[in-house]
This record gives C-alpha cells, structure tokens and sequence, in this order.
C-alpha cells in the first residue's frame, strides 16, 4: 500500500513539473494605443491694423506697438542717406536691411509667431521713416502682367497661381522668397542679372532682396 501511494506521489509531481499543454494563452498588458500627431496650429487670420510711424535722423531705434500674432510690412525710407543702412530687430527675422546709400525698401514683419519683434535698431546717416502696415499695403501681381520695381519690395499674387517669371538687372546679391501659410522658401539666391521661371503656389507673397537693382515679376 505504501508503494502504491508513493507512485501516485511521483506521478503527481513529474506532471507538476510537466510543461503545459493547455490551449489558453497568457496575455500580457496591450500596449497603448499610438497618439494621433497634434496638428500645427493654423496661423492668425489678418485683420486690419493701424499704420504705426516712426521717425528719427540718424543711428537710433524704436520700440514697436505692433501685435505679435500679425504678419507686417516694414517699409523704411531715409532719401538723403549716403553710408550704411543697417535695419534690426530683436524677432525672429533680425536684419531687415542691408544697404549703402539713399534707400527706400519694403520687407516683412513678425513672420515668426514665438519670436514677435519688439524692438528696432537703426544705423543711418540722415533723416528716415519707418513704417509697419498691414496686408491691405502690399500691391497684388495679376496673373499675365508683369509687375515692375526697384529695390526691396513685397508682392502678393493671387490664387491659381502656379510659377512665376522672374527677372532682375542688378550688380549685387539677388534673392526671391516666396510664403504662403503652410511655407516658406527661398527661391533665388544669385548674384547679378536673373532670366527665371519659379514654381509659385498662389495666393503667397513674393519678397524681393535687390535693394541696388530693377526687377519684373509675371505671375501665371
């Protein structure tokens, strides 16, 4: 009797130890399930916004009243300059000009939403105005028309938009960016005369660094 009890015992501990053959299966804890991509916030609609004016004679700065979260357009104009013209900020964009002589340009504003420019450093030698406008200053290229200019400037073409005609006679650096909400690129970077057809996805704004030379530009 005690022999037959003892192989019960061993037979219940090897099928202890016996691997298990069972159909169920251990699950461990399901991963979590993968985040949707957070979405780029869109960009502030325009709206209008009062011209602000600054004026001053020689090296100086400004602060600026313009709201963070709007696109601008700085001109600055300063006719009897003879030396440098160095235009700065503390946004994102930094140097704005960069020219000798009598100037009178346009360039944009706060195209950087985390680094708003509050302030403007000015290095001239004569008599300036500056200025920040809205979208309603920027002139509008028509498709088919070729729109001409001199110096710095900042265009809009409308949308249907698909490239653009770009010439330039000047003897220093030239360079074309394009933007629009999603983007923004720098077209031509060159120095000298420029003959080109760009691919341009309307409605964008064109800005044109050519502060010595003449320019065309003909949306199709």
């Amino acid at each position: 009797m005690k022999i037959r009890l003892a192989g019960v015992l061993v037979l219940a501990l090897a099928a202890g130890c016996a691997p298990s053959t069972g159909y169920g299966t251990i699950v461990g804890e399901a991963p979590p399930a993968p985040m949707a991509p957070t979405p780029s916030p869109a960009p502030p609609a325009p709206h209008e916004v009062p011209t602000e004016t600054h004026t001053g004679k020689g090296p100086g700065g400004f602060e600026v009243t313009w709201p963070k979260d709007q696109l601008g357009f700085f001109t600055f104009d300063c006719p009897k300059c003879e030396s440098n013209v160095i235009i700065s900020t503390d946004g994102g964009e930094f140097g704005l000009v960069n020219a000798i002589g009598s100037y009178k340009g346009t360039t944009w504003l706060n195209t950087y939403p985390d680094q708003p420019t509050k302030r403007i450093t000015v290095v001239a030698d004569g008599a300036w105005t500056a200025t920040i406008a809205d979208y309603r200053s920027v002139p509008t290229a028509e498709p088919g028309q070729e729109t001409k200019g001199k110096g710095d400037a900042v265009l809009r073409v409308p949308a249907g938009t698909a490239s653009v005609k770009f010439t330039a006679r000047s003897k220093g650096n030239v360079a074309l960016w394009v933007m629009t909400d999603e983007m923004r690129d720098l077209l031509v970077n060159e120095i000298g005369d420029q003959d080109r057809t760009v691919p341009v996805d309307g409605p964008a704004y064109l800005k044109v660094d050519d502060w010595e030379g003449t320019w065309t530009v003909t949306p199709s």
